[in-house]
């Protein structure tokens, strides 16, 4: 995984609501040019939390990424992230 590339990526969409909504919009032109590997880009497109985590990003990054996206925190986005996450154990997230 390209953690630093995969992780500003995450970051970018955390952080910046018009990148957000350019994401939203059109996943795969807002990752054109992005230096990611194909499952990275895969991952991303179908925000998939719990290959971004297994692959190495940043849980922070991936679990802000995801609740951006949802719109903000409820109790069913918190239910749903973590039974995606069930089992995990954690890895090393250095970039």
């Amino acid at each position: 995984m390209s953690r630093y590339e995969t992780d500003k990526v995450l970051w970018d969409v955390y952080r910046d609501p018009d990148a957000a909504a350019a994401f939203t919009a059109d996943p795969a032109g807002f990752l054109a040019g992005r230096d990611l590997l194909d499952g990275e880009r895969d991952a991303l497109v179908a925000r998939d939390v719990r290959s971004l985590t297994v692959g190495g990003a940043h849980p922070f990054l991936v679990y802000n990424f995801a609740l951006r996206l949802a719109g903000g925190f409820s109790m069913p986005f918190v239910l749903d992230y973590v039974a995606k996450l069930r089992g995990l154990t954690t890895g090393d997230y250095t970039t």
